[in-house]
């Protein structure tokens, strides 16, 4: 069919914020019974729906829908609801992202296979043929084509680098005084440079050069590079230049700071300096900083010629904030946006804040509402909401109407399914410093049921967990076991003092934290003190393989996911694959301890070191392919755990990394934690 069916609801849900702080009462829709919980197929299916994009005008909304195999670009006239949307079937490539230029005109950030010697897109039937004869890449694309699929022209086309680079589709910027061009960064003579292109045909220009390491580009509002990033060999520390301009006209190149990086975004990590958008000036940006000195994270305009804070925008006396919106054609900042337990949203305008307030109203203030984007007027916003009982939805808001459309869900299987609530959980540690927590439990869950719990730490350890849909606990909350996710100190989004009570308190205080999270579940009525497990991935497979051997009867069992497990071989493969004196060594150093000074310390909070002392059956897994925590860990817990006589389960996934999983490990990691509890933790005992 030239036009498929796209699950778009034109629903008007009416909202009337009439006043800075006159919110409408909201008209919720009935959460749906609990009968309907998802499975496991459901949450691992793949997204239907993504990459919603508002024309310039904001009269036409782009997005990627995918039927069966294949994915498909549709164009829908919002104002005319009613008319036949405009589809391209995009064959053999997968659509990453839409960007519109103009309302005429987009460019397609998408994936596909790709002849190495030709560069020519390669089918999914003649993959496994042309593998044999001269192989194949996967590459990304950038495409620019109207907006109906016409005209379509491929950046970098007919060029060498077209045949022999992965990656072209990393715009730095899409230049909004010059809707004929975009910039791209990509790799040339094995570094990553900046290139201007013309998405008319496709041609380029080289504007500024990299060296080895870098790997990604900021610009200014002018469209001029102003900071280049570059990392060691490991990707673990970046190390930041900003651009100086000399008197001859050329450009200096100058280091102005070393961060350690942060590989998880989705954990929403602290952080110490990153670049948001250009500033009012040549050399200003808007950044979130810690400068020295400073406790929490804010939003600062930042001059790079000079290398000095020149304005503050936001700083929090209680949590970080690292987010700010704003406006690309006016290179105005609108607002900013941190985590307390949901997202929170200050907007400059008393108007735009009000609209804010009533759509949070609307989703009976348990969601985090993020808008995406506005049209070019500001009238109209593309919103995304996700919360405990919407695992991600899309919606476009009218300012004037006061009204939204929702468009559609992610993941429609998961659409109309019923989700576990989450409540916010505060408690205090054994010293009397104040935690707060998230408890998610099964859908229809009745006042006084006390299901089997599973505390679950996070990684990191300097992130932290938020109030929102976590895909983890959802899916053991749908296979009846409530979770807990407690933000222990250490974590981070609560300032560089809460952070630094973390430091080397690896199975000392931190440990005690998520101990008197679970004392308090107990002690308050949330749980039963035998019926609970422990599970974790990274640091959170640390904590939970500390469980059974600093405290073993706590609880029943524990699952440790790319868990360190011996602390001072850990970091002796940091200082080998770092070096003795780099950053990210000093930084675990200071952190967990030194493996010299401090050996008895780190041997007696080794779970490897204590295997003797656990009587809970223990379930490891662990990606084959990890850079961060290498599998030798989890191979080093298994022998010592084999040495000492006790039973466990080891799932080596042999297609996953640290940070990620393939479709097939995804499945098999989630089917053998699922029948592992219930096998050690059953629902109905």
């Amino acid at each position: 069919m030239r036009y498929i069916v796209v699950v778009f609801l034109w629903t008007c849900l009416v909202l009337v914020p009439s006043q800075a702080q006159d919110v409408a009462t909201p008209q919720v829709e009935p959460i749906a019974q609990a009968t309907n919980i998802p499975t496991l197929e459901d949450f691992l299916g793949r997204a239907d729906f993504w990459s919603p994009e508002l024309s310039p005008s904001g009269q036409y909304l782009s997005g990627a829908r995918r039927s069966g195999e294949n994915t498909f670009l549709v164009v829908v006239n919002l104002q005319a609801p009613e008319a036949k949307p405009s589809v391209v079937e995009m064959g053999n490539y997968y659509v990453n992202w839409v960007e519109w230029l103009t309302d005429d005109r987009m460019v397609v950030s998408a994936t596909g296979f790709h002849n190495l010697r030709t560069g020519a897109l390669v089918s999914r039937a003649d993959l496994e043929a042309v593998a044999e004869k001269s192989g194949v890449i996967r590459a990304t694309r950038i495409i620019a084509m109207d907006r109906d699929g016409s005209n379509g022209v491929m950046m970098f086309n007919n060029d060498r680098m077209a045949r022999n680079t992965y990656n072209l589709g990393r715009v730095v910027s899409f230049l909004p005084d010059q809707p004929d061009h975009i910039l791209i960064a990509a790799t040339q003579r094995g570094d990553l440079d900046l290139f201007k292109l013309d998405v008319r045909d496709g041609s380029y220009e080289r504007v500024a050069e990299g060296t080895k390491g870098t790997f990604s580009w900021y610009v200014d509002r002018d469209g001029e590079p102003a900071f280049r990033f570059n990392s060691n060999r490991r990707g673990t520390r970046i190390y930041i230049y900003s651009r100086e301009d000399r008197s001859n006209g050329k450009i200096k190149w100058r280091k102005i700071r070393s961060i350690r990086l942060n590989n998880n975004e989705a954990q929403n990590a602290a952080t110490e300096f990153s670049p948001l958008f250009a500033g009012p000036t040549e050399t200003t940006y808007y950044v979130a900083a810690r400068p020295e000195g400073e406790d929490k994270t804010g939003i600062y305009l930042y001059d790079f010629e000079k290398d000095e804070y020149i304005e503050t925008i936001k700083v929090h006396p209680d949590v970080d904030v690292e987010r700010a919106i704003y406006n690309r054609e006016t290179r105005e900042i609108q607002g900013v946006y941190y985590y307390d337990d949901r997202v929170v949203l200050e907007m400059n305008d008393a108007e735009t804040q009000s609209h804010l307030n009533g759509l949070n109203a609307y989703f009976d203030n348990k969601a985090n509402v993020f808008p995406l984007m506005s049209s070019k007027d500001g009238r109209k916003w593309l919103i995304r909401a996700v919360g405990p009982q919407d695992s991600g939805s899309y919606h476009v808001y009218d300012l004037d109407k006061t009204q939204a459309q929702r468009l559609s869900a992610n993941m429609i299987a998961l659409a109309e399914k019923s989700f576990g609530e989450v409540e916010v959980v505060t408690y205090t540690a054994r010293d009397g410093l104040e935690l707060r927590g998230y408890l998610t439990r099964p859908a229809g869950f009745k006042e006084g049921d006390k299901p089997p719990l599973i505390m679950m730490p996070h990684g990191g350890p300097e992130q932290r967990d938020i109030y929102t849909f976590d895909y983890t606990a959802q899916i053991l909350a749908a296979n009846g076991y409530q979770v807990f996710q407690p933000n222990f100190r250490g974590s981070s989004g609560f300032g560089l003092t809460f952070a630094d009570l973390g430091r080397r308190e690896w199975g000392g205080k931190m440990q005690q934290d998520v101990d008197d999270a679970f004392d308090h579940l107990v002690r308050e009525g949330y749980a039963e003190r035998d019926r609970a497990c422990i599970y974790g991935a990274s640091y959170g497979g640390y904590k939970a393989l500390a469980a059974v051997t600093l405290t073993p009867d706590l609880y029943q069992c524990a699952i440790a996911t790319a868990a360190p497990t011996d602390l001072i071989a850990m970091l002796k493969w940091d200082r080998k694959e770092e070096g003795r004196d780099s950053d990210t060594y000093k930084y675990w150093v200071a952190h967990i301890g030194d493996p010299r000074k401090d050996k008895d310390k780190l041997n007696a909070t080794s779970p490897a070191k204590l295997a003797s002392r656990i009587i809970r059956p223990v379930l490891l897994t662990h990606g084959a392919d990890d850079d961060v925590v290498p599998i030798k860990q989890s191979e080093i817990m298994a022998k010592a755990m084999d040495k000492a006589g006790v039973p466990y389960e080891f799932v080596r996934l042999e297609d996953s990394s640290h940070n990620y999983r393939s479709d097939e490990d995804e499945r098999k990691e989630y089917e053998a934690m699922l029948a592992f509890l219930e096998k050690h933790l059953p629902v109905t005992p």
